[in-house]
């Protein structure tokens, strides 16, 4: 009997110790990671991408919706910021959540808003956003290496004025 005392009185004590260091390295990772995101949605924000070089891989790999097809190095990340908030120049993502994914990843959830005031990759529409999406953020080195975006592209493009005409189908 004093055995199994001696014994789940141990198991117990590894499992607080198990649990407060899982705990602490969550933190830790939070604490070293969330000033890096707080500095890449600022850039997101505002437009200033002298920022990224310090935060983020040279070998940065975005993908997004709708064909997550990779975009792989910085330059191009500057451009879709650049891109996007020539289009949306109030363009302005706000964290909603926040979910660390091990020590190497984090979930947004995100609302984005914007409006449609200049030409960019689309006709200007003067049109405002409001999309709900979330990103899922890699990072290795205290540096962000990707970003994997999704969002309703139907919600953006209607909320734009646009209209999506379904094919005719020939009956047969």
């Amino acid at each position: 009997m004093k055995r199994l005392i001696f014994l789940l009185t141990n198991i117990a004590l590894l499992l607080f110790i198990l649990q407060v260091s899982t705990s602490c390295q969550e933190q830790d990772i939070a604490t070293r990671i969330n000033p890096i995101l707080n500095k890449y949605l600022d850039v997101w924000n505002t437009g200033n991408l002298d920022e990224l070089d310090a935060i983020t891989s040279s070998e940065f790999e975005l993908r997004m919706t709708p064909d997550f097809e990779p975009k792989i190095g910085r330059d191009l990340l500057k451009e879709e910021i650049a891109n996007t908030r020539m289009g949306f120049p109030d363009f302005n993502i706000k964290e909603d959540k926040i979910f660390f994914v091990g020590d190497s990843a984090v979930v947004i959830h995100w609302t984005i808003t914007g409006t449609n005031t200049e030409k960019s990759s689309m006709p200007v529409t003067g049109n405002k956003v409001n999309v709900p999406g979330f990103s899922v953020i890699f990072f290795a080195d205290n540096l962000i290496t990707g970003e994997w975006i999704a969002f309703s592209d139907l919600m953006w493009v209607s909320q734009l004025g646009f209209t999506i005409t379904p094919p005719e189908f020939i009956k047969k």
